[in-house]
């Protein structure tokens, strides 16, 4: 799929249609049933579905495809134009979202051999994320709320969390990077950046696992980069593990 991100805006009353492309390299056709869901990220970056409507920030009933159901021929790729009809009375400073499944549906033969009791049916489901953002918000900041040992009784896997609150009024995307150094020896310790993406006024915890058995005085650094910004969040903390 591709993209599996469609980002919406426009004013209230307003249509507005994107494409999305299913592409098939199989040498069988697929059949996928559309239907939609609501979804809201915890703290820990997981992501909880609900039914479609029942979320306070839901577009789900905005959303609307010219099929309930699509085929994908094999080796070929299918276009779905996605319509959005932003309610007269939509908020003009709320974001919202929703999630648009493409569910596979079995085939007949696939049925024939489970009957047959040759096998079992594996089907696969993609999410396409759908996502309003009124025009008049433009505002990308995130803000550290705190940076601490995530509680761990082993202390051979001793883990970092960095908290964050998504204080702008757009969707975020970002990399969360955190450095030590010793400050009895100097020598640095740079962890792998990890991705985020936030809704405006969520929070995420974002852990990062620290070397084995790490043992001294440590400065820990956060360096938050949002995309598309040259803006940068930076935090400090001294640990002694």
């Amino acid at each position: 799929m591709s993209p599996t991100r469609l980002f919406f805006t426009g004013n209230p009353g307003e249509k507005v249609t994107k494409t999305v492309t299913l592409q098939n390299s199989s040498d069988k056709d697929y059949v996928f049933n559309l239907n939609y869901k609501d979804w809201a990220r915890e703290e820990d970056g997981n992501k909880v579905y609900l039914e479609a409507g029942s979320s306070k920030t839901s577009n789900a009933s905005w959303v609307s495809t010219l099929e309930n159901a699509v085929t994908v021929p094999a080796k070929s790729t299918k276009e779905i134009v996605v319509t959005m009809q932003i309610p007269a009375n939509a908020s003009q400073s709320a974001v919202t979202n929703s999630m648009l499944f493409f569910t596979q549906l079995p085939q007949q033969a696939d049925k024939a051999r489970v009957q047959n009791g040759i096998g079992i049916i594996t089907l696969f489901e993609v999410g396409l994320h759908i996502f309003y953002t009124p025009p008049g918000n433009h505002v990308k900041s995130l803000d550290i709320t705190n940076i601490s040992e995530a509680s761990n009784e082993n202390a051979a896997n001793r883990k970092v969390a960095v908290s964050i609150h998504n204080d702008g009024n757009t969707i975020n995307d970002a990399t969360v990077a955190f450095e030590l150094t010793n400050t009895d020896n100097g020598k640095e310790i740079k962890l792998p950046a990890i991705s985020i993406s936030m809704l405006p006024d969520t929070n995420q915890v974002v852990q990062f696992s620290l070397p084995e058995n790490i043992s001294g005085n440590f400065l820990g650094v956060v360096i938050i980069k949002m995309a598309e910004s040259n803006d940068l969040r930076v935090g400090e903390k001294n640990f002694k593990f």
